[in-house]
């Protein structure tokens, strides 16, 4: 409550402010207090719920946060133990007697203890007897419930109500021997005390008044040798132990698998091994099952060893001709080479064809020579005609001049063709 009434002096003092105000360019800037925060009017103040946010300090494993006005508390939980209850925060006894929580019997009665409640029975019992679940009188076996009832020497002997002693007679069998006190026949460990007759590599068992010898795992015993001997499982189950290859180990047999394969986790089957990652090829492998093939790329043929690449010299083995002029083998194919002057390569790379120099401008022709193109070069020629002489036009000349002949005569024409720069034709 005073809380409250602070609360309504704040907002008194504070104009429009539900808590605080502070002037701000003229106008009335409205603020909260730590634990509220300001609402969307922009002067109304809202408490935080702190627990519900997780915005508190309480322990999560033995304490619970408890909202309040501006602020939270921290509470400690409280546990009751078995037989209590909690009320008001606080632990307090059950009557199971009053609940009906209980499980006394029809002859007993429900007696409330703190945390607890006890049964007791409506009749009473003369002295060897005792109640049972049902409220009935019954005789105690004092032989079994008093501790020594008899002296050393004497064994007990349960009566109705009472019991008596007599002294120890007792015999045991083949296997057995009397206890230390005398009052049973307990069992012999021949295997613990090795007074057993099992043979080398013979596991004993005790059994009660005797024992056997059993053969360890993986053995079997032979009546005629009278001893243990490893039993072959690769023989006595042909095929159904291993997925390939089964060797018998002593007591055991063990799996193995042929090159290419592994044994899988499971010790019996074999998994094919991909042998390609660990690039034995020099060039493609695809993987097959248990085992691998190499292959080789276009222009190279795979060798004896089946692991390695070699490059085909396909200019050497070319039952054709791959090239008008020079073939040059490179790493897993070939290249076509022209002449080094006065030829170019043609579109199809195999042919060379001829370099015009005079019509591509390079000759080193004067200006007073005429180029003439040639297979592979080119020819300068310088023309001078004697007096009654007229000059042939460039065209026939171009085709006398590649005339195969020395010296011939077309009419009155008279060739004389050299192999030099210099030339002469003759009209008579």
């Amino acid at each position: 409550f005073q809380w409250e009434a602070d609360l309504d002096f704040r907002q008194a003092r504070n104009g429009p402010c539900a808590q605080r105000c502070s002037p701000v360019a003229g106008q009335p800037l409205c603020s909260c207090f730590p634990g509220f925060s300001l609402l969307a009017d922009g002067h109304s103040c809202e408490d935080i719920n702190e627990c519900l946010l997780s915005m508190h300090t309480c322990h999560l494993s033995n304490e619970r946060c408890v909202n309040t006005l501006g602020h939270f508390t921290c509470e400690k939980y409280v546990t009751c133990p078995a037989g209590y209850q909690l009320r008001s925060n606080m632990c307090e006894d059950i009557n199971e007697c009053t609940l009906g929580n209980h499980n006394c019997g029809a002859g007993f009665e429900c007696i409330n203890t703190v945390g607890s409640f006890s049964c007791r029975a409506r009749l009473r019992c003369p002295g060897g007897f005792t109640h049972d679940t049902r409220g009935q009188c019954v005789d105690i076996d004092e032989c079994r419930t008093v501790s020594q009832p008899c002296s050393s020497g004497f064994n007990c002997v349960n009566t109705i109500g009472s019991y008596t002693c007599q002294r120890k007679i007792i015999l045991c069998g083949r296997g057995y021997h009397a206890s230390p006190d005398g009052t049973r026949c307990i069992d012999i460990d021949e295997c613990q005390t090795g007074v057993h007759r099992c043979g080398e590599g013979q596991l004993c068992n005790n059994l009660p008044g005797t024992y056997r010898c059993d053969c360890k795992a993986g053995y079997q015993y032979d009546m005629f040798r009278r001893m243990c001997v490893d039993v072959n499982e690769c023989w006595r189950y042909p095929g159904r132990l291993c997925a390939q290859t089964c060797e018998n180990t002593p007591g055991s047999y063990h799996c193995s698998c042929t090159s290419g394969f592994s044994l899988s986790s499971d010790g019996k089957n074999c998994e094919d091994v991909n042998e390609c990652l660990n690039n034995p090829c020099s060039q493609e492998c695809a993987n097959v099952y248990g085992s691998f093939q190499c292959y080789c790329k276009q222009g190279y043929y795979l060798r004896e060893d089946g692991l390695t690449c070699e490059d085909i010299d396909e200019c050497s083995q070319s039952v054709g001709h791959l090239c008008a002029f020079k073939c040059v083998n490179v790493p897993g194919s070939y290249q076509c080479s022209c002449p080094e002057h006065g030829y170019s390569m043609s579109p199809n790379g195999r042919s060379c064809k001829d370099i015009d120099e005079c019509a591509l401008g390079a000759h080193n022709c004067t200006i007073e020579e005429t180029c003439y193109n040639i297979q592979g070069g080119f020819r300068c020629l310088s023309f001078s005609c004697p007096p009654n002489y007229r000059r042939l036009s460039d065209t026939w000349l171009h085709f006398l001049l590649l005339s195969p002949n020395n010296k011939f005569r077309l009419g009155t024409v008279l060739v004389v063709y050299q192999f030099s720069p210099i030339f002469s034709v003759y009209f008579n």
